[in-house]
């Protein structure tokens, strides 16, 4: 039986790339886990964000 010509596929082990408008919606809801996860306390923003921005960027490189 014979399948016609196929050319050759090769893949990658990364990830697709993600917009940055994904990104940032992605370290929105894991700065939001964070600040769950210890507790809801008051002006850690931007450290609770930084963590996430921290741990999304580098499972996206």
């Amino acid at each position: 039986m014979a399948f016609g010509n196929f050319s050759k596929v090769t893949t990658s082990r990364s990830f697709p790339k993600v917009s940055e408008a994904k990104t940032q919606q992605m370290i929105r809801k894991m700065a939001y886990h964070i600040w769950e996860r210890k507790g809801k306390p008051s002006g850690k923003d931007w450290e609770n964000w930084l963590q996430a921005e921290k741990q999304i960027r580098a499972k996206s490189k």
